[in-house]
């Protein structure tokens, strides 16, 4: 296993094609950092646009067209510092576009659409998953990665809206499609009607509430054993580390394996690292909750790692969002008391969310006060 001390998500391009960088130059600066690894996207394994702004626009084409993964892999090796090769599964708005008849329906009888960046596809659509993991074991076998990182990997849901005193019976469930309560029929030996979405929902979460959470989790599990068995071929083991959805076991009522499907023991089988999306600005929580949150995953993890992801700006705070009362601010002080609480935390590192927030923030005081504070920890 790589040291998961202290990391950073590369979630774009902007360090090359803004900033003009070299693949030298990043790998010096993360070392200056003390980043014991990253977790990146590549032309191999491209992001769409979501929180962070992935895709490459026209105009940047010609830049990008420039950048060598390969050689970014191979400065970070050079450096000491891991390198993650990541992929998105169940949020890709063009499959999702090419293949509407995937997207999932909810317990009201309704159809998933694009919420703001958003849009899931569940796992057990496994044209999705063959189509994820095939792409997968080409990038593995170009990049050599130390690691692979699986995202979004969970059951449908915008979980980022899921804040302090909402209420989960407003939230949607997925999935009551006709695809998924056939399965879901075969797994528990039932004959419920999948052409009627919102009474088949009614009769199982009135009935069969412990098979359906069982059944979501395992095609959850079972999903990424599909993936990890194509990408590793027999030939290698490589460890996985997945988003995790930042919820304790029994917030609004178990929702984590309910809802989204992760059900952190049965993961602790197929998953060597848990990436906790402790983004403590989103979610309207204090600086301290990241550290509680990912020790809780990893109480629960059994022999698996988990690693802390922390913000360094805020977001979330335009469009269908601005009216949720998120903090405007996160300064040095705050990302301080953030890192100070997890300095001595049960959890084997951190991870920043992200490079570009970050280098965006450089040349200020409270940036150049936060790169002092990772530059320091855990030394």
């Amino acid at each position: 296993m790589m040291n998961l001390r202290s990391g950073v998500k590369l979630y774009d391009n902007d360090w090359f094609i803004r900033y003009g960088w070299e693949p030298e130059q990043l790998a010096d600066h993360l070392a200056d950092l003390n980043m014991t690894y990253v977790i990146a996207q590549s032309r191999f394994l491209p992001m769409a646009n979501s929180a962070v702004e992935s895709a490459v626009s026209k105009t940047d084409r010609l830049r990008y067209e420039a950048l060598d993964d390969r050689a970014l892999r191979d400065c970070l090796r050079e450096r000491d510092i891991g390198y993650i090769a990541v992929e998105n599964i169940c949020f890709d708005p063009a499959y999702a576009d090419a293949h509407p008849e995937d997207l999932p329906i909810d317990q009201f009888g309704r159809r998933h659409h694009r919420e703001d960046w958003y849009v899931g596809v569940p796992p057990d659509r496994h044209p999705n998953i063959e189509e994820k993991a095939a792409r997968l074991k080409a990038a593995v076998a170009a990049l050599d990665p130390d690691g692979v990182h699986l995202g979004f990997i969970r059951w449908p849901g915008f979980w980022e809206t899921w804040l302090p005193g909402d209420r989960r019976a407003d939230k949607p469930e997925y999935c009551f499609s006709a695809q998924t309560i056939s399965e879901f029929n075969s797994f528990a030996g039932l004959s419920l009607d999948p052409q009627s979405p919102q009474h088949t929902a009614e009769a199982i979460l009135a009935g069969h509430r412990e098979a359906w959470t069982t059944f979501k989790c395992r095609v959850t599990c079972d999903a990424i054993k599909t993936i990890r068995t194509v990408f590793e071929d027999g030939q290698r083991h490589l460890p996985v580390s997945i988003n995790t959805v930042p919820l304790f076991r029994d917030d609004f009522g178990c929702a984590g394996a309910e809802v989204f499907g992760q059900d952190i023991e049965m993961l602790s089988d197929v998953v060597e690292v848990f990436e906790v999306m402790a983004y403590h600005q989103i979610m309207k929580q204090d600086a301290l909750w990241p550290a509680r949150i990912a020790e809780h995953i990893r109480m629960r993890s059994g022999s698996s790692a988990a690693i802390c992801t922390v913000q360094a700006s805020p977001l979330y705070l335009d469009g269908m969002h601005a009216g949720a009362n998120r903090s405007a601010t996160l300064d040095a002080s705050e990302f301080s008391a953030m890192l100070d609480a997890l300095e001595n935390a049960n959890v084997e590192g951190i991870c920043l969310f992200t490079m570009t927030e970050l280098m965006d923030r450089a040349d200020t005081e409270d940036g150049r006060a936060m790169q002092q504070r990772l530059r320091r920890f855990r030394m």
